[in-house]
């Protein structure tokens, strides 16, 4: 079985870099609107078993539940993303996983050709990567799901190659606009609302009206 995993930070310390043009309840508006895209998108995939999301947040856990995917609470013993995921790894492989597409919450641009491309580039290497624009991990497939240390953070494209490196296992580049366009900063949100409909956008332009009003 392949599984997909969404990792999300708690909704109050998310996406900080956004301040300047949201607000603090606008901008946990707009990550549940991306988070919101990118299960629906994982559940079209027919090859995916099953998604879950990693979140030590209850309202992202209560927002996944309702959207089908398997919520995985984040334990108080645990300390950053990475740790989160390899958690989750761990329970999604004792269920059954033998295979895990990680994929970050802040690609809601994403498309199903997008993850068709990544989980193809499987049949070469048990380790893909999907660098991101700016040297992050857009998407991080793995067989078996423990098959590297996770290392999502700045210049995580090149910590992840290493790990694989280290460990003797061959590694597919797949480079996909949809998963190299993280929403981190302001200037991103224009990409977004530039783009094709999706809850994303339409949760930014909700927010444009009332802030017009």
């Amino acid at each position: 079985m392949i599984a997909a995993l969404v990792p999300v930070k708690r909704l109050a310390q998310t996406k900080s870099r956004l301040r300047p043009v949201l607000s603090d309840g606008q901008r946990r508006e707009f990550v549940v609107a991306m988070l919101e895209d990118v299960l629906r998108l994982l559940a079209g995939q027919p090859t995916i078993g099953a998604t879950a999301v990693v979140s030590a947040d209850e309202e992202v856990l209560a927002f996944a539940r309702g959207l089908g995917a398997q919520p995985i609470r984040e334990p108080h013993s645990v300390r950053g993303l990475n740790a989160a995921l390899a958690f989750a790894a761990d329970v999604l492989a004792r269920q059954g996983a033998s295979g895990l597409l990680v994929l970050p919450a802040d690609v809601p641009l994403a498309t199903s050709v997008d993850i068709e491309a990544v989980l193809a580039a499987w049949q070469v290497a048990p380790v893909v990567l999907c660098p991101s624009r700016s040297g992050g991990t857009g998407a991080l497939a793995l067989r078996p799901p423990q098959a590297i240390p996770f290392r999502f953070g700045p210049r995580s494209f090149a910590a992840h190659r290493r790990e694989a490196a280290e460990r003797g296992l061959p590694v597919a580049v797949v480079s996909r606009p949809g998963l190299a366009q993280d929403i981190d900063r302001p200037e991103d949100l224009r990409v977004v609302l530039a783009a094709g409909a999706s809850r994303s956008r339409e949760a930014l332009q909700a927010i444009a009206l009332t802030a017009a009003v």
